[in-house]
């Protein structure tokens, strides 16, 4: 359907009343029909500019007043878009309706409607309610164009005061930033009030355990049997192939292939998925006989043909649970969690010499600065890299 378009019009009817002044009225025009309504502002002939149909100078309060019709304006638009957005029909006929009713006035009432409609994950939908609920106990209410640094300044001193970690805090405004972003593309907040302009988000790089060589090789050898020996093989499987446990648990025997003698593994990464479209997930493939001795073959073939899905025996919180009773058998002093499983990979690859564009197609990850943080240099590797330099000794 073909949009409304919107223009201002003064004194349409040619006819000023006894103060010399005429109405200025809204035109909504579409697909060769109009309807008029009025601004409810009155000016005279020589404060009104023709040419960029706004109130001149010749008003003294020119720039309050065009303002008031542009948030007129806005607002409508803002009403059609969201009802558009609802699949509802906007005609001509309903514009004065749309006119008068409101779109917010609440910016937790936008958040929270706009966070349960949007197409996202459940995961990051429970993390941005989560981020909502700490707003209202830190200010009850808050209107929509209350998101000013003023308020973030404020806020962040009521997540300090919380003791969260500065990654934790910059997550809360991130989820803020996002909404805010929303609420200017449809005209709810303007451009000039962006807060983010002068709020600063702070980040650091968060701790990243890995297993070194040595502590992946006494892992190996644990003898644990049972349900923790199965949960070792999983996080190891991980460890040579650098797969979140969200991609682990939806192998089949139909990932792996066979190609020129070499064993490949092949799946799409979950978490690349953009707004639920499952064909947007970005594809990895990786030679895994080449990797690691090929101790990941090992592993596939230790659990094939025993079920559809290889490796879907546990949930990620029953694996990090189990983790933990390893470690107490490992004693490396490192917290283990699965995801430390893909950080072990990233960090070995780089110790046996692996160029890191390699382990950026590796993880699966578009930028080379996202593997950069996973990569943590061991002593060792800083060593032998300096043994092949001549320094001219």
């Amino acid at each position: 359907m073909s949009q409304i378009h919107f223009t201002t019009v003064f004194n349409r009817k040619k006819k000023l009343n006894k103060k010399g002044e005429a109405l200025i009225q809204i035109c909504a025009y579409h697909l060769g029909r109009r309807k008029y309504f009025s601004t409810e502002i009155y000016i005279k002939p020589n404060q009104w500019d023709l040419k960029r149909t706004k109130i001149n100078d010749h008003h003294y309060d020119h720039d309050f007043l065009n303002d008031e019709i542009d948030n007129t304006i806005k607002r409508i638009k803002a009403i059609i878009r969201q009802k558009k957005e609802q699949g509802e029909q906007v005609s001509l006929s309903k514009i004065n309706e749309i006119k008068d009713s409101k779109l917010y006035d609440s910016f937790y009432d936008f958040m929270k409607e706009e966070i349960e409609k949007s197409i996202i994950k459940e995961s990051t939908k429970k993390t941005q309610r989560r981020t909502l609920s700490v707003m209202k106990e830190f200010k009850k209410e808050l209107e929509i164009d209350g998101v000013n640094v003023a308020f973030l300044i404020g806020f962040e001193r009521h997540l300090n005061k919380l003791n969260l970690s500065v990654n934790t805090i910059y997550k809360y405004f991130k989820n803020i930033r996002t909404y805010v972003n929303r609420g200017m593309i449809l005209d709810l907040i303007e451009i000039n009030d962006y807060p983010f302009k002068k709020f600063k988000l702070k980040q650091v790089d968060g701790k990243r355990d890995f297993l070194t060589p040595d502590e992946l090789e006494r892992l190996e050898k644990l003898n644990l049997g049972n349900d923790l020996e199965k949960v070792k093989d999983f996080f190891l499987m991980s460890c040579y192939c650098g797969m979140r446990f969200s991609d682990l648990v939806c192998l089949t025997e139909n990932n792996f292939y066979q190609d020129s003698g070499i064993k490949w593994l092949k799946f799409k990464m979950i978490k690349s998925e953009i707004k639920g479209d499952m064909t947007t997930r970005k594809e990895v493939k990786l030679p895994i006989s080449e990797m690691f001795s090929s101790k990941a073959v090992g592993i596939f073939e230790k659990y094939n043909g025993i079920k559809k899905y290889l490796f879907d025996d546990f949930t990620n919180t029953e694996i990090n649970k189990a983790l933990k009773d390893i470690e107490k058998k490992l004693k490396s002093g490192k917290k283990l969690t699965y995801h430390v499983a893909r950080h072990t990979c990233a960090t070995n690859l780089i110790y046996l010499g692996v160029p890191i564009t390699t382990v950026q197609k590796i993880l699966g990850h578009d930028k080379i600065e996202t593997t950069q943080l996973y990569v943590k240099v061991l002593d060792i590797t800083i060593v032998n890299d300096l043994k092949g330099v001549n320094f001219g000794d």
